[in-house]
């Protein structure tokens, strides 16, 4: 027999139990492992298999003779079957990812600070604006109303005018203290009486009370000043006279700041009609306490205390029933003062004059001319406004 040349191991054939050709071979079990990966490359693409066997060279099996034996065999195609896997997996996760992902809806924005929303703190939606309001509140006047509702801001600088002139005369010895105390008190029971009249058939038993209240607070207020009138001559005795008429304007200014110029009170002073008042109140005290008899400052506070605490209530109930009548009032008013002041000082009585004007009737069209640059601006990030209910028992 003549003698093969090779390598012994290569040209030896071994007795694989498994090849069908040898006689009283049984089929090969393959381990639970072989199994999967072949389940692995029964269901996968038939493009991936395809190219996992026509790519024989990525096996690493082209350097083995074809006569390799059956546990070669068997190597090679659990490495084949692994690639396949592989491939396999692969394919699946570019599948998967191409996928469309499956977005869910968002949920819509609301107007709400108290949940928690899929939206930034400062998101606002296209109908956020839809509620802007834009100079809702605002209200065009009419020149005629303005310069009507004007007048109550003249009649009571014309009433402070008034009230300084009639100081300054009593201070020279022009008027007297008794003649002040009959003209206001003669001027107060006229002003009852003509009250009474225009009320006659409107007064009801409440607004007879008021009145009675406040004519018996009146009086016991005058015989009060009356008493004290010795006391308050003599209060500012060490302070300059100076400082007395610095403080003077200051409270004035104090009186014609916080004055109540609306028509509706007509029973009681409120604030800020208050502080209005008491500043008057502590002028007259400061410019009494600068006269030289007691009768002088009796009357002049009396007077003081008519002319601020009473006068002002008339002219709201003027300014209420009829506007003419309180444009009546303040002709009659400023004309009196400019009288007054026109024996003191010429440049004070024009100066009057032309504030008088100027407040009447200047003012009212400065108003309308602004009025029109006026932007208000309303909408949803306004604060809310909680509802008081409120319950009287």
């Amino acid at each position: 027999m003549p003698t093969r040349i090779g390598v012994p191991f290569l040209s030896r054939r071994r007795d694989n139990p498994s090849d069908p050709t040898v006689p009283g071979a049984s089929p090969t079990r393959l381990s639970p492992l072989s199994h999967g990966l072949d389940e692995a490359a029964e269901g996968s693409s038939p493009s991936v298999l395809k190219k996992s066997s026509a790519s024989p060279a990525r096996t690493g099996f082209s350097r083995f003779s074809p006569h390799r034996s059956a546990g070669d065999a068997d190597v090679a195609s659990g490495l084949y079957l692994a690639t396949s896997r592989a491939a396999a997996i692969a394919a699946a996760a570019t599948v998967s990812s191409t996928r469309p992902t499956v977005v869910q809806p968002q949920r819509p924005w609301r107007k709400l600070l108290y949940i928690k929303q899929e939206y930034p703190d400062d998101y606002v939606d296209d109908t956020f604006l839809m509620e802007l309001q834009k100079n809702a509140n605002v209200r065009m006047y009419d020149y005629s109303t303005v310069v009507i509702q004007t007048t109550v801001i003249t009649q009571h600088l014309s009433s402070i005018m008034i009230f300084i002139s009639v100081f300054i005369n009593l201070y020279r010895g022009s008027l007297t203290g008794k003649t002040l105390v009959w003209c206001s008190s003669i001027s107060t029971v006229l002003g009852f009486v003509f009250w009474d009249i225009l009320n006659m058939y409107l007064r009801t038993p409440e607004q007879r009370i008021v009145r009675l209240n406040l004519i018996k607070g009146a009086m016991l207020f005058a015989l009060l000043l009356f008493g004290l009138s010795p006391i308050l001559r003599t209060l500012t005795e060490d302070t300059s006279r100076d400082t007395i008429w610095a403080m003077t304007v200051i409270f004035f200014g104090v009186n014609l700041a916080f004055h109540d110029y609306s028509t509706g009170n007509l029973t009681n002073i409120r604030f800020p009609g208050s502080v209005s008042l008491n500043a008057a109140v502590l002028a007259s005290v400061l410019l009494a306490s600068q006269l030289n008899n007691n009768l002088s400052v009796f009357a002049f506070l009396s007077f003081a205390l008519k002319w601020f605490a009473l006068f002002p209530i008339f002219r709201r109930y003027l300014k209420r029933i009829s506007d003419a009548a309180s444009m009546a009032t303040t002709m009659v008013l400023a004309l009196m003062a400019t009288a007054l002041f026109m024996y003191i000082n010429k440049a004070v009585a024009l100066l009057h004059i032309f504030s008088s004007l100027f407040i009447t009737f200047v003012c009212p069209l400065w108003l309308i001319w602004v009025q029109r640059y006026k932007n208000e601006i309303h909408g949803p990030w306004d604060e809310a406004r909680p509802i008081v209910h409120r319950y009287f028992h």
